[in-house]
């Protein structure tokens, strides 16, 4: 089943012009897409504009068959978790609490959460790791911390769809692979994954395909057991690459 595509998605701004040109992806439930690209490229603006949260100026988005412009921000909250690159508390929220935000899309209106939303929270706390943080306020945490709190969130939201923008940053290699694991694991039980990274590393262990953004175009795409090659990723980065082989605390796709 397609869980999310994408048509010549393009996008522009007033002032900046076009940050995304006639972008197209399809990704299907099971599967893992990354998306890579220098600072600039349009990562982040694609899984925004994918979410919902940015209206394309051309092109057209489905989520699991339907037209996403028909689709209120409920029910899209219902279908699609979103892991901002940046976020800031505006309190400084109980872990827990903060972890049932992701539990309002299942919520009535004026209702408190109830016994299921607390263990779809306390589940999700627990699979990446963290169940003993629920007390703590989330202000007081590291980056790496908030980081696994803020992908804690998008599991309890239950949605079939997870966009992930720089899902390991601020992570040190332990959380990392952690996360990873836990990304493929969502995965294979039928979990429909894009995200960001600037992480190879990560890329090779999680992702089945990736697509490799240039000024907001589409420079390469593939499956990710076909590396891109050296040229196409200068290209990309503007930097010199070279093969090494290096210590990883990822495992290998199996």
């Amino acid at each position: 089943m397609i869980r999310l595509e994408a048509e010549a998605v393009s996008f522009s701004r007033s002032g900046r012009g076009e940050l995304l040109s006639r972008i197209s992806l399809s990704l299907g439930a099971g599967k893992s897409i990354a998306i890579l690209g220098a600072n600039g490229a349009g990562k982040t603006s694609l899984l925004s504009v994918l979410a919902g949260r940015l209206k394309p100026s051309g092109g057209k988005i489905w989520i699991e068959g339907a037209e996403l412009s028909a689709l209120s921000p409920r029910e899209i909250a219902r279908k699609l978790a979103f892991l901002p690159q940046i976020e800031r508390l505006p309190f400084n929220y109980p872990v827990l609490d903060f972890v049932l935000l992701g539990r309002a899309p299942h919520i009535p209106a004026l209702s408190l959460p109830g016994k299921n939303d607390y263990q779809a929270a306390r589940k999700a706390l627990a699979e990446v790791g963290i169940a003993d943080l629920e007390d703590r306020g989330a202000a007081t945490l590291s980056g790496g911390e908030f980081q696994l709190v803020r992908i804690a969130r998008c599991l309890a939201q239950e949605a079939e769809i997870l966009l992930l923008d720089e899902p390991t940053s601020l992570l040190d290699p332990a959380h990392a692979a952690l996360v990873a694991e836990q990304l493929s694991s969502l995965a294979k039980h039928g979990k429909a994954i894009l995200f960001t990274t600037h992480d190879i590393g990560l890329v090779h262990s999680v992702a089945d395909w990736a697509v490799l953004l240039h000024q907001g175009s589409v420079l390469a795409s593939g499956p990710t057991e076909h590396p891109f090659d050296l040229a196409t990723l200068k290209k990309a980065f503007g930097a010199e690459f070279t093969l090494q082989s290096l210590p990883s605390a990822y495992s290998q796709k199996s």
